[in-house]
């Protein structure tokens, strides 16, 4: 029997800017298991995450752009409702990419099962998820931590941030970071105890800010932001110094074009490795990273922090409001 399912699709292509919540709009549509693999799922949780701003423009990038009026993409987290699969049951949880609707239709073999554990259901989209594997494999694999490294994280109270932060202290790493209000500096230093944050946006100068921190200079950068700031990040780096470039949300939403950097002599002088990443080429790469955080979040060594908007509704609005930094630790949408 059929059933219809809302969702949310982009109304127009933002090229430019913020986006807004008027670039969205609700839609319903049909679905129908009709195949004998099909399942139905029921959302439960959906993610809204930093990239998915550069598939909101028709420019060629890692990911194909959301294509206007259908059902955008997202990490999800649904439970099984109807199935014609023999590999998954009624009231199993799944992992998909089908989120900002409420329900879908799809194989079991696009489905993820999760084996509900000691942990909230929605840990997979934060620390157990995309969001802890992003932290693991930049800081591991593209980093090259080393024990007592002195780190400097921006965006340090988003989803990814946050979790770079104390990955790096339980390392024995000195951990300097930054962020965009009182409120995240509070909790930074106050609940993940790194040993220095601030609010960049009450910086005049970052470079001397970076140097009256640390004055020795810093062995690893951990870039979410890009432009000025990484543009910073490079005058205070110590010799062999890594970079791991991990998103640059500060450009996305420019409506100016970028200017290049203008200190990259300091990357040849000081002989700086600065290396990009994307998570989606590390899928499987994921034992390690999930039995160490599995054993990190049991033992409470790592703290995990959700903003939680209600309602499929509200999708867009946590979407803008992570844009806008309005989130602590990792923004969800709770279906």
């Amino acid at each position: 029997m059929s059933q219809k399912s809302k969702f949310i699709a982009l109304k127009n292509y933002v090229p430019i800017g913020l986006p807004s919540e008027d670039d969205f709009i609700v839609k319903e549509q049909v679905i129908d298991l009709s195949n004998n693999n099909d399942v139905l799922v029921e959302n439960l949780w959906l993610s809204v995450d930093p990239y998915m701003r550069a598939r909101m423009t028709e420019k060629k990038n890692y990911k194909e752009p959301f294509v206007l009026g259908n059902p955008m993409e997202g990490a999800a987290i649904g439970i099984v409702k109807k199935t014609n699969s023999n590999n998954l049951e009624v009231g199993d949880y799944v992992l998909s990419n089908h989120g900002w609707r409420d329900k879908f239709v799809d194989e079991d073999n696009n489905l993820k099962k999760i084996k509900p554990n000691d942990f909230p259901i929605e840990s997979y989209l934060g620390p157990l998820g995309m969001t802890g594997h992003t932290a693991y494999i930049g800081l591991f694999k593209i980093g090259k931590l080393k024990k007592n490294q002195t780190i400097l994280v921006s965006a340090a109270g988003g989803s990814v941030g946050s979790l770079v932060c104390q990955i790096a202290k339980l390392h024995g790493c000195k951990v300097v970071a930054s962020t965009g209000s009182d409120e995240k500096v509070d909790w930074l230093k106050n609940e993940l105890n790194v040993d220095y944050a601030f609010n960049y946006k009450k910086t005049d100068n970052l470079v001397l800010k970076l140097k009256e921190i640390m004055p020795d200079g810093f062995d690893l950068y951990f870039d979410n932001v890009g432009g000025d700031f990484l543009e910073a990040a490079i005058f205070r780096m110590k010799n062999y110094g890594r970079i791991v470039i991990c998103g640059r949300i500060s450009q996305m939403n420019s409506t100016k074009t970028p200017e290049g950097l203008k200190n990259i002599a300091h990357v040849l002088v000081k002989r700086l490795t600065i290396k990009g990443f994307l998570i989606f080429d590390h899928e499987n790469e994921s034992e390690n990273f999930q039995n160490d955080m599995s054993s990190w979040l049991k033992n409470k060594k790592i703290l995990s922090k959700h903003t939680v908007y209600e309602g499929l509704d509200n999708a867009p609005k946590a979407f803008v409001d992570l844009l806008n930094g309005k989130n602590i630790g990792k923004m969800l949408v709770k279906i």
